[in-house]
Formats: C-alpha cells, sequence, structure tokens
C-alpha cells in the first residue's frame, strides 16, 4: 500500500479560505463580501466582469442556486478600495442584478 505525505497548510494560506457566519462567507481582515442576486444567464458576465474590474484584488467568489434555479446568489470577496467601484459596474453592466448588504472581515453588516 503506497503511502501518501501529509499536506501541511500554513497560516497564510488557511486565511484565505472563507469562513461562514449564518450561511454567508466572512472576508479576510481588508476584504469585503458583497452579496449579489443575479439571473442564472448572467453568471458568466458577472465573473469576467469581476475579474475585469477587480483582477487579483478578488479574494474569492461563491455561487449558490436560488429555489427554482432562475436566480444565482453570488457572494464576491474584493479588497476594500474596489467595493465602490465594483458595485457600480455591476449596476452599469448587469441592470437586473439585486445588491445585497457586504460583511467586514469581523462580520458586520455594512
Amino acid at each position: 500500500m503506497k503511502s501518501w505525505p501529509t499536506r501541511h497548510v500554513s497560516q497564510q494560506s488557511a486565511a484565505r479560505v472563507p469562513k461562514y457566519a449564518a450561511g454567508a462567507p466572512l472576508a479576510a481582515a481588508g476584504f469585503y463580501v458583497l452579496r449579489l442576486t443575479v439571473d442564472s444567464a448572467s453568471v458568466t458576465s458577472l465573473r469576467q466582469l469581476a475579474m475585469r474590474v477587480c483582477g487579483d484584488a478578488l479574494e474569492f467568489m461563491r455561487i449558490a442556486v436560488c429555489a427554482g434555479g432562475q436566480r444565482i446568489d453570488v457572494w464576491l470577496c474584493v479588497q476594500l478600495g474596489f467595493v465602490a467601484l465594483l458595485s457600480e459596474a455591476v449596476q452599469q453592466q448587469l441592470p437586473g442584478v439585486r445588491l445585497g448588504s457586504h460583511r467586514t472581515s469581523e462580520g458586520e453588516l455594512q
């Protein structure tokens, strides 16, 4: 039987794993989690827009299908300085989007 090496996770990489509070991800320090709801046909456009606007400032993107599959809940974790820029770009490019609240690294609603 072959033995596989154990993977050790550093504290830095462990900090990048999203934590969840009441079903919604929490951001690492210096990031916000922006919650959106979009039509299922717009998810790819949203992902491309977020990458174009934020680039490396996009920490993670979580997608969950709403009941019925017509709408998609999306959580975008971005650096603090990109929240307003991304929100504005999303509202201009995807008119059917619903912006929810976003959370700080401590889980506080903004």
